[in-house]
């Protein structure tokens, strides 16, 4: 069946799609993306995902024009045309072709995709299982202009996750050069110690989650302690629970970190009652 895909203002099959090669998303990873989920036909936290996109293209001083109805009315054709209700959505924004080559320029031309596919699940054993996580070996820089947008250059993340691979773990959780918990390679992270949440600080220089933000939204609405605190590995290890949370994998107990079991039972109950929460919010 022909997929298709939005490129530059029109629908068209993917197989037609071409990017410039002198585009400088190509060239210099140029560009920032937001990835979200449909259920039911209905894509979750739109609104929220291009906002963040919004921000970070005015301070990286890339075009963006599509009003959100704009966005919505291609993505929901989309869903449509490619028969995916439960869908994988990817919005790519690019600085476009042109300008000096390592200059910013808002009067450039953007690249605009975006690409709606069937979902890949994460496996469910793990959502009663567990992940396993390991302590990268890497350290983030605190001054770091970049983490705090979602950068279509990827190349450190390939490599922290084949470093989880190399060390036969789902994930590797970040430090950064303060020694604090910063955040998974993918993933936002949690930890619960006696009913309380909590996860790391916007200060530990990450990407403000959207998940992140619904879990402390429903920990707030039900009444469960949570707060965002700066803390460093010894505090996960001795924590009642840990979960990680994104986009696609939605809220994921974690039952491992490097050779330390974390909790008695998995999912924890606060983590369970978050994940139940967190479904009840997207209609499954």
């Amino acid at each position: 069946m022909t997929k298709f895909i939005f490129l530059n203002d029109k629908i068209i099959p993917e197989t037609e799609g071409n990017v410039s090669t002198n585009d400088r998303g190509f060239l210099y990873g140029d560009g920032i993306y937001e990835t979200l989920r449909s259920y039911k036909g209905k894509p979750f936290k739109l609104a929220e995902h291009l906002e963040r996109m919004r921000h970070s293209a005015k301070q990286l001083k890339i075009s963006f024009d599509y009003t959100n109805a704009d966005i919505g009315e291609r993505i929901n054709e989309l869903i449509d045309k490619n028969r995916s209700q439960d869908a994988y959505i990817r919005i790519t924004l690019s600085r476009g072709t042109g300008g000096g080559r390592l200059q910013m320029d808002d009067n450039i031309n953007p690249t605009t995709l975006i690409q709606v596919k069937p979902l890949t699940q994460y496996d469910s054993k793990l959502y009663d299982e567990g992940m396993s996580l390991i302590i990268s070996n890497y350290r983030r820089s605190t001054s770091s202009p970049i983490y705090c947008h979602k950068s279509s250059n990827l190349l450190t993340s390939i490599l922290l996750k084949e470093e989880a691979k190399k060390r036969s773990a789902h994930e590797a959780i970040i430090m950064n050069t303060d020694e604090y918990v910063a955040e998974c390679v993918v993933s936002n992270i949690f930890l619960v110690n006696n009913g309380n949440v909590v996860t790391p600080s916007l200060n530990t220089n990450i990407l403000s989650g959207i998940t992140r933000r619904t879990v402390l939204d429903i920990c707030k609405d039900s009444r469960i302690p949570a707060g965002e605190e700066l803390f460093k590995v010894e505090a996960l290890l001795n924590a009642d629970e840990v979960f990680i949370t994104n986009s696609l994998m939605e809220i994921m107990p974690v039952s491992k970190m490097e050779n330390y079991k974390i909790g008695k039972r998995i999912p924890g109950n606060i983590t369970k009652q978050l994940m139940g929460a967190y479904k009840c919010l997207t209609g499954k």
